[in-house]
């Protein structure tokens, strides 16, 4: 993470170095997609526990280079017409971090994202892309790493302003809220100010870098998966930051292309993904 970091509103338009893989895996309550998912070396709820019911499916998609690996579980209900409502958690590179539950939401008047109905497109080059679709509302976000680049990039696009709420849970669940409420220490770290738990605050135009972590669950004390962090584009969006005692949120506010970076500092301490974020070099193209 310590190479430069080229920030472009473009973020998916410049060449690739090399390739990075992109895998899909389908499955549904039936007992071939039942067989598939649990051929497959990824899970949720447990090992040999199948996550789907009835009028139910479900897709993994990997994304892997040379440094990293990301895994998504997209998995919820289809209507009749085929129409998909699933949520999405990210498995890996870390399963607190960007929740693994789900750590992707949006908002749009007074609809949002189980109001879509939800089409995977693109998934090819390390990356893919979500389609939403409801009567009169129709936005994409694309993710998609890089080689050599163990970030995550991001690129939500919608029509009319349109809120995305990304929940991570910095380092560790600690069991659940409840058992490790009295454990977890979590707090942020801005260009401008260091914030602490339970703060709710707008982010200056200044605080386009989020870095996020738990005194107690830090890797360098042998504790925790490690922190994470976020950098977005303030000329074209708004951000929120939420630092609670369970899951936090950044919730970002714009439309049209609104590009994001997310950082899962997997095993590293937060001393080290901190000075990471802060003299990370970003540039934004406009």
């Amino acid at each position: 993470m310590k190479q430069l970091f080229l920030f472009l509103v473009a973020v998916l338009l410049f060449p690739r170095l090399s390739a990075a893989e992109t895998g899909v895996v389908e499955f549904d309550s039936s007992p071939e997609g039942k067989k598939r998912y649990l051929a497959q070396p990824y899970y949720s709820w447990g090992r040999g526990k199948f996550p789907v019911k009835p009028g139910q499916r479900g897709r993994i998609v990997s994304l892997t280079n040379t440094r990293t690996k990301y895994v998504f579980f997209l998995f919820g209900d289809e209507e009749s017409n085929g129409a998909w409502h699933p949520t999405m958690g990210m498995h890996k590179p870390s399963k607190a971090n960007w929740g693994s539950a789900g750590f992707f939401d949006f908002s749009f008047g007074k609809k949002s994202m189980k109001n879509c109905a939800v089409a995977l497109e693109n998934a090819s080059g390390g990356g893919f892309t979500l389609k939403f679709t409801a009567p009169g509302y129709e936005a994409r976000c694309r993710f998609e790493i890089r080689e050599n680049d163990d970030r995550l990039y991001m690129l939500f696009t919608a029509p009319v302003v349109t809120s995305v709420k990304l929940t991570c849970y910095p380092s560790s669940f600690a069991g659940n809220y409840s058992a490790g409420k009295q454990l977890r220490k979590r707090y942020a770290v801005t260009p401008e100010r260091r914030i602490p738990m339970e703060k709710k605050v707008e982010l200056s135009e200044k605080e386009f870098k989020v870095f996020l972590g738990d005194t107690y669950f830090d890797p360098a004390l042998n504790r925790g998966e490690g922190p994470c962090g976020v950098i977005f584009d303030p000329g074209r969006m708004t951000g929120t930051l939420s630092v609670q005692n369970y899951g936090c949120t950044f919730t970002f506010t714009g439309k049209g292309e609104m590009p994001v970076v997310l950082f899962d500092f997997h095993g590293v301490s937060n001393a080290e993904g901190e000075r990471t974020m802060r003299e990370l070099p970003v540039k934004f193209h406009r």
